[in-house]
């Protein structure tokens, strides 16, 4: 059940669709002043008291469900099937559209204008869930009424959801944007028309849908052009060679880069040389705003402490924040910091003493909660369990790597397909032994592995010396598992895969030998 900020009349409803109001049979009153409040689109949550909007999808088809709506007490429907409405013995008063999904984009934008927030709209291959929450939750910390989309809420009907349950106060809205084919980042950066456009990184994913690397740096860069376009603010990764590269052409001046490199025994690297990875040609710009985060110190439960040395208008400041966060994600945190850095000081004129001293050194980062399966860390006495199940890509999959490099340890690996690649599937899972050599010891690390491209990962990963097995099923894994001592266990794969129950009944059900 979505929960609009405002009353709206089935009339204000039908004109802001384009649709028509259709009475009941057999009730010549008007319905056109119903009051509608709520809004449902699934039948199997609350649909009493809701405008039922049902939504033709690829196996299951909203009208279908409109008497189920009706029964359920819903007050309204709309509809663009008519002939399965006129077959239907209904009660409640419906709108008939052209589309019920463009109807309810329709009505989505119509809210988001008469709110009117400034909005966030946070792009990427990888890292925007964890990026969106992060934005949210440092600004929901500074008093402001700050709205977030849903999960992974990152397509049309995703940010539909989310641009209708805004608040009728709401002063800022991060919203996420994803995509799986061209065009998609175009149609939702216009629909959601974001003020702050932030791209967090830049890699393989989706290559079903995307066809090649450089068609995914020009999807995902569009959100920034856009942004730009319209005067609004931008925040890029310029820790990703490619991305420091669009940067540098984009002629613009109300851009900030913030960047976390991982690269290779970066632990080991002194915070002076964490300025080497500024380029010299950045450093020359008049006016270069930005975020360096580096790991400091990392908890057996991956808490780590974090240096940030950040620089706008040409005044500079170094810090350090303790968080609940995996290494890896210090990008993430560079690119939140970047925009509440650049709302305070920039749009609400505050110095920068007080946004650091009084503002982000006051907030508790441990009290931030991620995303279910996202780099969830279990201390189970003699190991610690990190579910990282959410899904995976070459990205992503790098930057476990990267953040168990931290631990020392053995270290148990269940990893499964990385999907959508496309072409590049077999080369891409046989790279996965070069990446995990760039940070993980051979002699403490053991791969169990499984999917329809295991055999590609296998080989990558003899060939740089790691000990693989491949398992079949969960019992195998875990009699396997209680063969070797080992401190940390983690594992990884796209959503499909499922390994998420894996994790859980690692957690819930394996009994060491």
């Amino acid at each position: 059940m979505i929960e609009l900020p405002f009353e709206l009349t089935l009339r204000e409803i039908s004109q802001i669709c384009e649709g028509k109001i259709f009475q009941p049979r057999n009730d010549s009153q008007s319905s056109d002043e119903l009051k509608i409040k709520y809004l449902s689109l699934d039948t199997r949550e609350q649909v009493s008291e809701c405008l039922f909007v049902p939504i033709k999808g690829s196996r299951f088809d909203g009208h279908d469900f409109i008497e189920e709506a009706q029964k359920k007490g819903a007050k309204a429907t709309i509809f663009s099937d008519y002939e399965k409405i006129k077959k239907l013995n209904l009660s409640i008063p419906c709108i008939f559209v052209e589309d019920t999904k463009e109807a309810f984009l329709k009505l989505s934008s119509y809210i988001r204008k008469r709110v009117n927030p400034l909005v966030i709209a946070v792009g990427g291959s990888a890292g925007k869930t964890t990026t969106k929450e992060l934005i949210y939750f440092m600004l929901n910390c500074s008093g402001l009424s700050v709205h977030k989309s849903k999960k992974s809420f990152n397509n049309e009907i995703g940010v539909s959801i989310s641009m209708s349950s805004l608040k009728k106060d709401t002063e800022i809205a991060v919203f996420e944007i994803g995509t799986s084919s061209l065009g998609e980042i175009e149609k939702l950066t216009k629909f959601v028309e974001p003020d702050f456009g932030v791209l967090v990184s830049y890699g393989k994913e989706h290559l079903e849908g995307l066809r090649s690397p450089e068609f995914i740096l020009k999807e995902e860069t569009y959100l920034t052009d856009f942004v730009a376009g319209k005067d609004g603010a931008v925040f890029i990764n310029i820790g990703i060679e490619e991305l420091k590269d669009y940067f540098l052409r984009l002629n613009f001046h109300k851009k900030v880069g913030f960047l976390m490199p991982l690269q290779k025994n970066q632990k080991k690297i002194s915070k002076e040389k964490f300025f080497g990875f500024i380029e010299p040609e950045l450093l020359k710009m008049p006016r270069f705003d930005f975020v360096l985060v580096y790991p400091c110190n990392v908890s057996r439960k991956f808490e780590t402490e974090f240096g940030i040395y950040v620089s706008f208008s040409g005044e500079k400041k170094e810090f350090h924040i303790r968080t609940n966060l995996a290494p890896h994600f210090g990008s993430n945190l560079a690119s939140a910091l970047s925009v509440f850095i650049f709302f305070f000081h920039y749009v609400k004129g505050e110095n920068f003493e007080r946004i650091i001293n009084e503002r982000i050194q006051k907030i508790n980062f441990f009290d931030f909660k991620n995303e279910s399966s996202r780099f969830n860390v279990f201390d189970l006495g003699k190991f610690v369990v990190v579910d990282d199940s959410y899904n995976s890509n070459p990205l992503s999959l790098s930057a476990l790597f990267y953040s168990a490099g931290f631990q020392k340890g053995k270290k148990v690996f269940v990893i499964g397909d990385m999907l959508e690649l496309g072409e590049f599937s077999a080369t891409e899972h046989l790279k996965i032994g070069e990446v995990a050599d760039m940070y993980l010891e051979k002699d403490s690390s053991f791969f169990f592995i499984s999917g329809e491209f295991e055999k590609y990962m296998e080989e990558g990963l003899r060939r740089k010396g790691f000990q693989v097995s491949v398992f079949k099923k969960n019992d195998e894994l875990f009699e396997s598992l209680r063969k070797i001592d080992f401190d940390f266990i983690f594992f990884k794969a796209s959503r499909a895969r499922k390994f998420d129950l894996i994790a859980r009944d690692f957690i819930n059900n394996f009994k060491p030998s």
